[in-house]
């Protein structure tokens, strides 16, 4: 003989001695079918409007559980000093020029020329310069062009007395120099090395909060960039100063600081929205992460889905096709349809950034080398990312918790008036 289990039984029995409320009148044979309509719907109700809640603040600390604050304690900050490139006009080196096509022998040297000078000057929206030129494609241009381009040998100096390098980077706004950037490496002329450190930035503390950074000693004028150190120069942030006359360039910047706290490491990155430089998901860029290298990492991908090939500006440890001059076309193109769709890339922002806007930007004539000075308006206030909403407070919501509350005393309530009713029936 088989043994069965009687489950049935076994539920109403626990059901029976269960001290939840309500539930002995869905077994209570006594109870009328009415009865133990009311005690079922009563009770789950409970129930569900108690899993919603606790829905509700679990899928708040899985999506929003960081808030920004204000933090004013100042006087403890060390500052990073605002970066700056410069892409310099006149770039074209004439005697590297002419040592090149005296060592290439072209069949038509005074086109060879002309091409050079264009390359000195291309960037990535002038690249229709170079599309009649194809027959020079077998030239690594991103080699030819940083060989037949000006060298600045000059260094960035501070009120401090401490100096720092003005670094040659190749950048889609062509050779340029930059200074105090996080992602040199990246854009540098030179090959990446994968055991490069990190560029070390140039701070300054309360105490330096006048200091003044100077570049002299120029033999060109250039335009400017001004961004922060884990930015690429762009567009959007230039200072255009003409190539006609000497200049003398003071330039006043604000910081605008965003720093993540420690605690919110701790959270996966949907939760808080923003990546650490640690946490690459690049396809370009595995080594590195920030805001700015995602969205270049981003036209990186448009450019091979579009064009099969990417320009010849970027400085790249993966292996990846560079387009030929008769392929820049493409790149034209597509450029304007590519920069629109950078919206839809997913990049998120840096947890530790520093921007700066400009305050005040002068700019006169004079009769020395071209000379530019910059220096940024102390910040007394930073922002910062913090968690408002952890993990104990979406197990342990008051809220979710005084609502279970309320609604498990009601049916006690009930319960214990129904009781009282059928035991007073009993007497009578």
């Amino acid at each position: 003989m088989v043994y069965q289990f009687p489950i049935s039984k076994f539920l109403r029995h626990v059901l029976n001695e269960s001290s939840l409320h309500g539930v002995f009148h869905l077994i209570n044979p006594k109870s009328q079918l009415a009865e133990k309509i009311l005690w079922a719907v009563t009770i789950g109700s409970v129930v569900f409007c108690s899993l919603s809640l606790l829905t509700v603040f679990w899928y708040r600390y899985l999506t929003n559980p960081t808030v920004i604050t204000l933090d004013r304690n100042y006087h403890e900050w060390n500052t990073t000093f605002p970066s700056m490139t410069v892409c310099f006009h006149d770039r074209l080196n004439i005697t590297a020029r002419d040592n090149m096509v005296k060592q290439l022998k072209p069949e038509n040297p005074e086109k060879f020329k002309n091409f050079l000078g264009l390359l000195a000057e291309a960037n990535i929206f002038r690249l229709q310069t170079l599309m009649e030129f194809d027959e020079y494609s077998y030239l690594d241009l991103k080699e030819t062009q940083n060989q037949i381009t000006n060298f600045v040998d000059t260094k960035v100096t501070l009120d401090n007395g401490k100096e720092a390098e003005f670094k040659r980077v190749v950048t889609e706004l062509g050779i340029c120099y930059t200074f105090n950037s996080a992602i040199t490496r990246f854009l540098s002329t030179e090959p990446l090395n994968s055991d490069d450190s990190r560029d070390e930035l140039v701070q300054v503390t309360m105490m330096e909060r006048d200091i003044m950074a100077s570049l002299e000693n120029l033999t060109a004028n250039g335009n400017i960039f001004y961004h922060g150190p884990y930015e690429v120069p762009s567009i959007l942030k230039r200072l255009m100063v003409s190539a006609s006359t000497s200049a003398f360039l003071t330039i006043t910047f604000k910081p605008v600081i965003i720093t993540g706290d420690s605690t919110i490491e701790l959270l996966y990155v949907s939760q808080r929205r923003c990546r650490y430089s640690y946490e690459s998901n690049l396809l370009m860029f595995p080594q590195y992460y920030s805001h700015s290298i995602c969205l270049l990492d981003c036209r990186l991908r448009f450019f091979l889905k579009f064009c099969g090939c990417v320009p010849f500006f970027y400085n790249l440890d993966v292996e990846t096709p560079v387009c030929r001059i008769k392929q820049l076309s493409c790149i034209v193109q597509k450029l304007v349809t590519i920069r629109q769709s950078l919206s839809n890339c997913g990049c998120l922002k840096d947890c530790n950034t520093i921007s700066y806007t400009l305050q005040s930007y002068v700019l006169f004539e004079w009769f020395n080398d071209p000379l530019i000075k910059w220096n940024m308006e102390t910040p007394k206030v930073r922002y910062s990312r913090r968690i408002i909403y952890g993990l104990v407070d979406a197990l342990g919501s008051y809220t979710a918790s005084k609502a279970s509350s309320f609604l498990l005393k009601f049916v006690s309530q009930i319960d214990k008036r129904n009781t009282l009713n059928k035991f007073n029936g009993t007497l009578r």
